[in-house]
């Protein structure tokens, strides 16, 4: 029996659940494929990433030659910090779509998102000499240029972006961020409300105005915006740990520990994962003359974050006034060390 009769024959055999489709040698089930892309995008767009990840692969498993399910489940493997996954799943794409200038966009955002900078500077402008103009490429450009120290060329960037698109929140948030960050209070709070014109709920924004009016020594509008951040992320944004442990540090310093820590606990609860968090925490409980407890917060601080200054200092401290010599003695040449090296900024 030759060949070209056995085939039909073949096909025959083959499962037909939904519209079972045949290219090449795959077998494409476009009702199951569409039915799980579209939970998987549910999933994503809620937030639940583990479930996206699983229902957009499955999904593409389903029907491979949906190339598009690739970009939105590599959004969601970086979201869950599936980062190498993130970069080989958009990698994967861009061998299907070479000049796709979205997928040039995905794995670039993947390679930011895994602190791979350079390489995610490089696919941006990939992305930029299919779409000069494409707004998510700028911004990534204009994140890497800033975190590889090209503040210029960030700046730059982001005025650009935001002369093609005004109204890009995300823009001018991070060109309110780079102000901030080189002491240009003034044009920093102007973006910030510029974001708040273009997104009245940004949250992100309000927090920031109040590390603004801080830095200006305005603390009641610097505690009125922090609190203004928290009513907003209190039930909606559970993720979102910064005003809270904003609020903490001022409070420290405005002489209120007892309410700082009652911020920094609700910080750490929101991000165990933030050795800030655990610091102010510490920091607090050392304000009200509370050493044991201060000790705990503080040690986790430096567990989190080996190569933090300030919890070790305070650690060392602390150890002192609870007559720990040799722990007090090598904590200290510990914050020596570290202090040796390039200072790190952390907000």
């Amino acid at each position: 029996m030759s060949p070209l009769r056995v085939l039909p024959f073949a096909l025959a055999l083959l499962p037909i659940s939904g519209f079972a489709q045949v290219t090449g040698l795959a077998v494409c089930d476009l009702l199951r494929s569409a039915e799980l892309s579209r939970s998987g995008r549910e999933a994503l767009a809620s937030k639940q990433y583990p479930t996206a990840a699983r229902d957009l692969r499955e999904a593409y498993k389903a029907c491979p030659s949906q190339h598009g399910l690739l970009l939105d489940w590599s959004r969601a493997l970086s979201y869950q910090r599936e980062h190498q996954e993130a970069i080989q799943v958009a990698r994967e794409y861009l061998q299907n779509e070479p000049e796709s200038g979205e997928g040039h966009v995905a794995l670039a955002s993947a390679l930011f998102m895994a602190q791979e900078l350079a390489e995610a500077k490089q696919e941006a402008e990939e992305a930029l000499k299919l779409d000069p103009e494409q707004p998510d490429a700028l911004k990534l450009r204009g994140n890497c240029e800033y975190l590889l120290g090209e503040t210029e060329k960030a700046q730059k960037t982001l005025v650009e972006l935001l002369a093609r698109h005004p109204d890009d929140e995300d823009a001018a948030y991070m060109l309110g961020r780079i102000y901030y960050q080189e002491g240009r209070i003034d044009h920093a709070i102007g973006q910030f409300q510029r974001v708040l014109k273009i997104n009245p709920n940004s949250y992100k924004a309000y927090d920031n105005l109040g590390l603004c009016y801080e830095a200006k020594s305005e603390k009641e509008m610097a505690i009125r915006h922090f609190l203004t951040a928290i009513k907003m992320v209190e039930t909606d944004h559970p993720e979102y740990d910064w005003p809270y442990a904003n609020l903490a540090n001022l409070l420290i310093d405005n002489g209120d520990a007892k309410q700082a820590f009652s911020a920094a606990l609700k910080a750490s609860q929101r991000n165990a994962h933030s050795a800030r968090n655990f610091y102010l925490a510490g920091k607090a409980l050392w304000k009200l003359e509370q050493y044991e407890t201060s000790v705990k917060w503080l040690e986790r601080s430096t567990f989190l974050d080996p190569d933090y200054p300030e919890p070790l200092y305070l650690l060392a401290r602390v150890y002192s006034q609870l007559g720990q010599k040799d722990k007090a003695s090598e904590t200290i040449q510990r914050f020596r060390d570290v202090k040796s090296k390039t200072p790190r900024q952390r907000r």
